[in-house]
Parts: C-alpha cells; sequence; structure tokens
C-alpha cells in the first residue's frame, strides 16, 4: 500500500516522520521529496498556482503557448 500526505505543520510532520522510521524493520519505506529541493519545488508550485488563479482573475494576461516554445 502507498500512501501520500500533506502535513502542513512542519513540527508534526518531523514527528510523523520520526515515528515512521521506526518501522522500517517492519518494511516500512518512506519516500519523500530531497530535503534541499523539496521548499523550492513547494515554493515554484505555489507560485504557479498564484499565476493561473491571476490569469482567470484577469490580473494577469497569459501568452501563447508557440511565444513560450520560441523562448526555449
Amino acid at each position: 500500500m502507498q500512501l501520500a500526505i500533506d502535513i502542513k505543520n512542519e513540527s508534526i510532520a518531523d514527528k510523523v516522520l520520526w515515528m515512521l522510521e521506526h518501522f522500517k524493520s517492519d518494511g516500512v519505506e518512506v519516500l519523500k521529496l530531497n530535503s534541499q529541493n523539496e521548499k523550492e519545488v513547494i515554493s515554484n508550485f505555489r507560485e504557479g498556482l498564484e499565476e493561473i488563479k491571476a490569469v482567470n482573475n484577469g490580473d494577469l494576461h497569459s501568452r501563447p503557448v508557440k511565444e513560450l516554445l520560441d523562448e526555449l
């Protein structure tokens, strides 16, 4: 069984991870994002969501995909 959880409180998340680590000998494997990149990935994802909301609200203008691909 695989389970993904989102714990907003970092202190509680640390406690849950600590507890789960004690079940490794029973076959529990904890998979998580690289701690160096975790905050950056989450931050980038949130920024993207905020931009989508701004476009939907008309506060920000989007651009054609072709323009984006040409830039790459």
